[in-house]
């Protein structure tokens, strides 16, 4: 099987590319990921991505939108499992998707969840060695998120609109904040939806080119790209990439903590 990427476009200009889907962040159910698609917007099977965390309302919206156009619909990448609902309840013939932007970090917790959808991507909150572990032991083939800034962190306030209220500055809907002890920059983006946190540097996840993947996530709606298949031919065939970050793949995100009144 030929390893398939799909391409959160942004507001690059739609060039096809070989291999590669476009994934369309869907209006009114996707959050900072730079233009948002209507269904009039998308072709025909296309794959759609919803990234928030919806409400009751949300979730009775989005019924309607999807049963009046299952004809646009060939896959659904998705974060709230509000949505595996929705398309049991519709039994819409599409690709279930799953991505839990942090959750997904064990191959115990992969094979759960791919017992209720067909494939899912893998959080990047792990090691090279861990993700390899994870990929073999997988019960179907997974997916991988290959290209982007890595979202850490999400609030459902607007944080910059707060931000800049308090101490009288703009309003920008995009900001670079640096923490202070660590030192580590972060890009804030800011929609009506709520507030990501992206790491500054784009993740370049090139390492599992040659794996057997179900899809290569790449995110492009932060980058300016002239040509989408000069890029992405580029980037296939390693061209460096300058500014980037491995992110975990080289170190564990988590360290154990000694029991509490004790030591380690």
């Amino acid at each position: 099987m030929k390893n398939k990427y799909l391409l959160i476009p942004g507001e690059n200009t739609l060039e096809k590319v070989c291999e590669s889907n476009f994934l369309f962040p869907l209006k009114s159910f996707a959050t900072n990921l730079g233009k948002t698609f209507s269904f009039a917007e998308i072709p025909e099977s296309s794959y759609i991505y919803i990234n928030r965390l919806l409400h009751a309302k949300d979730i009775l919206l989005l019924k309607e939108e999807l049963s009046q156009n299952k004809n646009k619909i060939k896959g659904i990448v998705f974060e709230d499992l509000g949505v595996l609902e929705v398309i049991k309840e519709l039994d819409l013939k599409v690709e279930k998707i799953l991505y839990l932007t942090h959750a997904t970090c064990s191959s115990y917790t992969v094979n759960t969840f791919l017992e209720y959808v067909d494939t899912l991507i893998l959080a990047n909150d792990i090691t090279k060695e861990e993700v390899l572990s994870v990929l073999a032991k997988s019960s179907k083939p997974i997916g991988l998120y290959l290209y982007g800034h890595l979202p850490y962190m999400y609030s459902r306030r607007t944080l910059l609109t707060n931000f800049s209220k308090h101490f009288h500055m703009s309003e920008p809907k995009i900001r670079l904040v640096k923490e202070k002890v660590s030192g580590k920059e972060f890009l804030v983006s800011e929609d009506e939806f709520g507030t990501i946190f992206y790491d500054a540097l784009p993740y370049d996840g090139r390492d599992f080119l040659d794996e057997k993947v179900s899809y290569f996530l790449i995110d492009l709606h932060l980058e300016k790209v002239e040509s989408m298949a000069t890029w992405l031919k580029d980037f296939v065939n390693k061209k460096p990439l300058p500014n980037t970050t491995r992110a975990f793949l080289d170190k564990k995100v988590i360290v154990r903590l000694p029991p509490k009144g004790g030591v380690r």
